[in-house]
């Protein structure tokens, strides 16, 4: 029976951790879902999803902001975003588990582990965006939420 060197052990465990660590970091997430490192298209390329990190001398919240997207992409983040069309007046809490990613037709969904799922979808009529809450309409979740929420 041979002995494997402790160094070996310790590569191995190391590289088990990192590869954990990036399973559960905004590296693996799929390009729809927008992190506070990385904002998220839109479906139609229209719009861009911006999550926004703050404090409010009590606690870290997150909330998001949807911008008109810029056709001229130099791949500078800057370049990519233009005017404000929508931000959001609710906070959700940091410390809870919460996604912001698109959907289709153009929804945004948050999900947060401390109160619920909710989609922002724009009105065609009023060009408004309009706040929905998914337990009350049930309207059908994005694959991702699915997945990680156990529905379908």
């Amino acid at each position: 029976m041979s002995k494997t060197p402790f160094s070996t052990c310790l590569f191995v465990i190391a590289a088990s951790i990192l590869m954990m660590r990036c399973t559960f970091t905004g590296r693996s997430l799929p390009p729809e879902v927008a992190t506070s490192e990385r904002p998220a298209i839109s479906p139609s390329g229209e719009y861009v999803l911006v999550i926004v990190s703050g404090y409010d001398g009590v606690a870290r919240f997150q909330s998001f902001q949807i911008v008109r997207r810029h056709a001229a992409a130099t791949g500078e983040r800057s370049a990519l975003l233009g005017e404000t069309v929508y931000a959001a007046l609710e906070r959700f809490a940091s410390r809870h588990t919460t996604y912001f990613l698109w959907g289709p037709g153009d929804r945004v969904w948050v999900y947060s582990g401390d109160v619920g799922t909710f989609f922002w979808e724009r009105n065609a009529e009023t060009g408004l965006w309009e706040k929905h809450g998914w337990a009350a309409e049930h309207a059908p979740l994005p694959e991702f939420l699915q997945q990680r929420l156990g529905e379908g």
